[in-house]
């Protein structure tokens, strides 16, 4: 223990007191089950990973951290080397601490500790306890204290490097402006995927490419040409009576934990407004999290997430509401990577990660369940019941028709004696394939390993496979032609080739379309008029602020040249130029431009004085610490061995002794 416990404690009750104390912590495994036995293993290596101007960075402490990333990502693995990362960070403050005389006394950890680590009820736990989870968290009590004072050093090196960082009245007035100035913006946007619908190439261009590119098309495995009964759940489901007594029993089988329909939100959103400002930005959103994560908390309160929110979210319509979503979020399983699914999977009062989507820094809260009643969950029950006894029924039938087909080899009479007990018609049920191998994009399919699986071992015709699922129900194929491995004919790829063909040349068209539109377009009336003239169409979005995605779905984008530019527009202007914001060019007019109320500015002058200030020092310190690490990297005081990081993220074995140096 820390030796300024002898002098400031004169009795033995109070050493147990501030012991009890300790224990609290920023920690939030100190109440986690034990890990198995491999992961605790690894967690007291004490081999090096890395080494920092003669201090070491354990393995031990990487897996430990691990453990700590995991549960704050709800389970992601994290890389070792990105942990690695942010403990070298953590040494060279140290280090940079100590060479300027600010490392923290005995008495600041000693204050630090009784603040940070008392139990929400004011009580405290005994030193035993602490000891115990001290040495879970970081190897022994000596290191976690020594985290204690490098967390207060770093803060002090932070405040003396940033003691002269200032920011005026005009630059945050400015940037209010800015970030709040409204504009209702015309536009067109220029892809290539709406132009190659307008592009029709002719049989000689397309023989033309076919025969520069005919080796792209050399056919290297068997091809086959496959018949199939398919059986279609959904046809089978329509005919299956569903009482409300079979919905009512399923509702009972849900356990009250997931009788939630829906969940709301909050969240606090940071913009990345050119790819340089990445990492500060992933900063700052870091600092956010460790700031609403004080104490070692695992839950934030909706009132310390709104204060946060509204003072440094940069989506002004969510965070004047503290950070709160539009709506509820439900489940949507064709949108997963979409951030706010994350939610679902989380305990109310829990943060996220810093989340990066779509050039912007997200972090989210979840908030409380929106409870669903079986009167709303019937609809739901009703469609997952059907599902679940259509699929048993088909897989049922499909054997039953793969045994009689097996047996007669006769497609057109097996259809016809079961096309009853499938709800099909006979024609509805027989399907072919033309010639196709693997990967193929099988017509009523798609790409399906499964349909590969199943018709691989068809070598003879007449050949007949094993029931196979497919997209909407079950396949039984039934072989009828094979082509050995040869050059493509150019009529059966000449539909592949009529999709590269007009994607290639509306790549070599848009950008001069977009320009003419640009040149041509006077106000931001004339863009329909312009854009119809090349077979496009203008769109509007109202009260569009910088920094939100300009456009529609997945290619919505936004940069820094745009932004600059809009912003010093005047209703009726339209841009010289167009912007190319990821695969598209975008051509934009404004229709209206509506200036922030001065009002506002004054209401928020403070908190917004503070937030300028904050980022501003932020991105002051990162880049001296950066400046730092690159300086110990070339001059070799950093140095990582790869292999204990190979062998840590292995997790199949303990770590052995020894190590190659790696400088890099």
């Amino acid at each position: 223990m820390l030796k300024f416990f002898n002098r400031l404690e004169k009795t033995r009750n109070f050493v147990l007191l501030v012991f009890a104390i300790l224990m609290v912590g920023s920690l939030v495994f100190f109440y986690t089950p034990a890990r198995n036995t491999f992961t605790t293993n690894l967690s007291t290596s004490d081999e090096a990973a890395a080494k920092v101007g003669g201090e070491k960075v354990t393995a031990g402490e990487i897996v430990r951290k691990k453990d700590e990333y995991s549960q704050y990502g709800m389970g992601r693995s994290f890389p070792a080397k990105m942990v690695l990362d942010g403990l070298i960070g953590s040494r060279i403050a140290r280090i940079e601490a100590d060479r300027l005389g600010l490392t923290a006394s005995d008495a600041e950890v000693a204050d630090a500790l009784r603040q940070q680590l008392k139990k929400p009820d004011g009580t405290s736990v005994d030193q035993e306890t602490y000891k115990q989870n001290a040495i879970d968290r970081a190897g022994s009590v000596a290191a976690f204290e020594q985290g204690i004072r490098d967390d207060l050093s770093a803060k002090k090196l932070e405040a003396y490097i940033t003691s002269g960082v200032t920011v005026s009245e005009q630059e945050v007035l400015d940037d209010f402006n800015r970030k709040n100035t409204k504009f209702d913006v015309s536009y067109i946007a220029v892809s290539s995927a709406d132009l190659a619908k307008k592009i029709e190439p002719t049989d000689a261009e397309l023989r033309d490419y076919f025969d520069k590119n005919k080796a792209s098309y050399y056919i290297s495995v068997p091809q086959k040409k496959v018949k199939y009964i398919f059986i279609d759940t959904n046809k089978l489901g329509q005919k299956m009576q569903i009482s409300d007594a079979d919905l009512k029993a399923e509702w009972d089988k849900v356990p009250e934990d997931k009788r939630s329909a829906r969940v709301v939100g909050q969240e606090i959103v940071l913009k990345v407004a050119k790819p340089g400002d990445d990492a500060t930005v992933q900063q700052r959103a870091n600092d956010i999290v460790q700031e609403l994560k004080k104490n070692g908390a695992t839950t934030v309160s909706e009132e310390d997430f709104s204060r946060i929110a509204k003072g440094r979210s940069e989506n002004p319509v969510s965070a004047a509401k503290g950070g709160a979503l539009s709506g509820p979020v439900t489940e949507n399983p064709s949108k997963p990577d979409d951030p706010y699914q994350r939610l679902l999977k989380m305990k109310p009062g829990e943060i996220t990660e810093p989340i990066s989507y779509q050039s912007r820094y997200f972090i989210l809260r979840r908030g409380d369940d929106v409870p669903k009643t079986f009167e709303n969950a019937k609809k739901e029950l009703e469609v997952s019941l059907r599902n679940r006894k259509a699929y048993s029924a088909a897989a049922e039938l499909a054997q039953k028709i793969d045994d009689a087909l097996k047996q007669t080899k006769d497609i057109n009479k097996v259809a016809q004696q079961f096309a009853g007990e499938a709800n099909m018609s006979p024609a509805d049920m027989i399907k072919e394939t033309g010639y196709v191998k693997p990967g193929d994009n099988v017509q009523g399919i798609g790409v399906s390993p499964q349909f590969e699986a199943g018709i691989e071992p068809l070598e003879q015709a007449n050949d007949v496979g094993d029931k196979t699922p497919i997209p909407n129900g079950f396949a039984i194929p039934m072989l009828v032609d094979r082509k050995e491995p040869r050059d493509a004919e150019f009529d059966e790829v000449k539909a592949q080739i009529v999709d590269v063909v007009k994607a290639e040349k509306a790549r070599a068209q848009m950008e001069q379309i977009a320009r003419d539109i640009a040149s041509g377009a006077t106000n931001p009336g004339a863009l329909a008029a312009a854009a119809t003239a090349h077979g496009l169409a203008s769109k509007d979005q109202k009260a569009f602020t910088l920094g939100s995605p300009l456009g529609e779905g997945p290619t919505a984008g936004t940069n820094q040249e745009l932004e600059d530019a809009l912003y010093a527009m005047k209703s009726g202007d339209v841009s010289k130029t167009p912007f190319k914001i990821g695969d598209n060019y975008y051509v934009v007019g404004v229709t209206n431009r509506q200036e922030p109320n001065p009002g506002d500015f004054a209401k928020q002058r403070s908190s917004l004085l503070e937030q300028m200030l904050t980022t501003r020092r932020s991105a002051v310190f990162s880049d001296y610490m950066e400046a730092l690490r690159r300086k110990m990297e070339s001059d070799g005081s950093i140095k990582v061995y790869k292999d204990v990081l190979t062998k840590i993220d292995g997790q199949d074995q303990d770590l052995a002794p020894g190590g190659s140096e790696d400088n890099s």
